[in-house]
């Protein structure tokens, strides 16, 4: 019978046990008592392996499981088995455990994981040494008890994916920590900060070196057109061997004034803060008059038209938004041909601000599109060169609509031309007419009274 299944073992044990318990009965003559009795010794026996099992299963890895035949046997084998199962996974999950927390240790960074109400539930030693978290005090306390900043308190409660905010690290204001949340698993997040001071200041020491550079090249610049200007204003260089390296010199030293004035611009547009308050500018006002102004870049400049769809306006720096137009529009006349067409337009939709500049150019290849905005990134180096360009064009650009809550979009395809498209968010709208006229010299060309939309061609 020691191949049966357990239960057919224990059947035929019971049956055994009644067989006997009859013949006994029956040669004494007390069936019922015998048999009761032999009910008796089996329930017994099952109560004390019963106990034996419970006394067991406390602690199924300390001892060996417990000899026995039958359906107990069976018991006590499948519930072995199962326990070495679980204190496998157990030991793997352990495993596992240890090494995730060995690797996140060594992290530079400091990784904080968040509830779904913003309670610590585990942190690395990064943390305890960039955010001053304590393990043993800090574990499920809310993190807002420990880090109260006001720029932090708010970032927690509505950041966004991809968000990130820079901050003073807790308890040492020389070091700056860059702060980025991503959720995961159900209502849960987890809080990464790293050290950014360095970075910061490697970002600073360039862009003094910048400034105090271009600054320095103003002077010695100044004097070499002067010298020029002198020169072909001489009779004596009159001569055609002399006037064209004399031209050419001219105009590397006129681009070389650019770029430094480019650069003096994008670090005057890092270095200073954002002016808490704005001025309302008129956009079709703006807008017309730098259709005007780049009417006049070349001899066969293409068709410049300018649509306003909306008597919306934008709170804003009136000359830094008109210089970042300007240089959209720039690129794009010096990109299209005298047959194409440069559109500039402003509407107002789903509550935001769009100006976008369209061209039938050129075009761009995507592979370029993410590095535009980089400075002295050109497409066509060589073109670009020729055409006057600096490089530097789109990087102010993007300072600029920085600095107004603003972003840039590009959408270009080689062929079929670019559309630079300004998107503002609502809060900078001014959707009715300002009391008072902006600033000195522009004049109202689209007034309230005036259709929604108009069209106007330059060129």
């Amino acid at each position: 019978m020691s191949g049966r299944p357990g239960w057919i073992q224990e059947a035929w044990r019971v049956a055994l046990i009644i067989a006997i318990a009859l013949a006994i009965g029956l040669a004494l003559d007390q069936v019922e008592w015998c048999l009761l009795l032999a009910l008796l010794a089996y329930t017994i026996r099952n109560v004390y392996n019963l106990h034996r099992l419970a006394d067991w299963v406390v602690d199924t890895e300390a001892t060996d499981a417990p000899i026995h035949f039958g359906l107990w046997g069976d018991i006590y084998s499948r519930i072995a088995r199962v326990s070495r199962r679980q204190a496998q996974r157990e030991r793997r999950l352990t495993t596992l455990l240890t090494e995730y927390k060995s690797s996140t240790s060594a992290l530079p960074d400091a990784a904080v994981a968040l509830d779904n109400e913003g309670r610590i539930r585990w942190f690395n030693e990064s943390a305890s040494r960039l955010l001053r978290l304590q393990t043993a005090k800090d574990i499920g306390q809310p993190l807002l008890n420990l880090l109260r900043a006001p720029d932090f308190v708010e970032f927690l409660k509505t950041s966004k994916p991809g968000a990130s905010l820079q901050m003073p690290a807790p308890g040492d204001s020389t070091r700056q920590l860059e702060i980025r949340i991503t959720a995961y698993g159900e209502d849960q997040r987890l809080l990464l900060a790293q050290d950014i001071t360095e970075r910061l200041q490697q970002e600073r020491m360039r862009k003094d070196f910048v400034a105090n550079v271009s600054h320095e090249l103003r002077t010695p610049l100044t004097v070499i057109s002067g010298f020029i200007e002198n020169l072909q204003a001489s009779p004596g260089t009159a001569e055609p061997r002399l006037r064209r390296p004399l031209e050419l010199m001219e105009q590397q030293a006129a681009r070389m004034r650019q770029i430094v004035e480019d650069l003096l611009l994008l670090a005057r547009l890092e270095s200073e803060s954002a002016p808490s308050v704005f001025e309302v500018v008129v956009v079709g006002d703006m807008l017309s008059s730098i259709a005007e102004d780049c009417a006049g870049l070349r001899e066969d400049v293409p068709a410049i038209g300018c649509e306003i769809e909306t008597d919306c306006h934008l709170r804003g720096d009136e000359k830094q938004l008109r210089s970042a137009v300007m240089n959209l529009v720039v690129n794009a006349v010096n990109h299209t041909p005298a047959d194409g067409s440069v559109t500039i337009r402003w509407k107002v939709s789903d509550g935001e601000g769009f100006l976008s500049v369209e061209d039938t150019g050129e075009g761009i290849a995507a592979e370029h599109l993410p590095r535009l905005t980089e400075r002295f990134y050109r497409v066509d180096a060589g073109r670009s060169r020729e055409r006057g360009g600096t490089g530097l064009g789109l990087a102010i650009v993007k300072h600029i609509l920085s600095r107004h809550d603003a972003s840039l979009e590009v959408d270009s395809k080689p062929g079929r031309g670019s559309t630079f498209t300004c998107v503002f968010k609502g809060a900078r709208l001014v959707c009715e007419p300002p009391e008072s006229t902006v600033t000195e010299g522009s004049t109202m060309k689209h007034s309230a009274q005036e259709k929604t939309a108009s069209r106007r061609t330059y060129g």
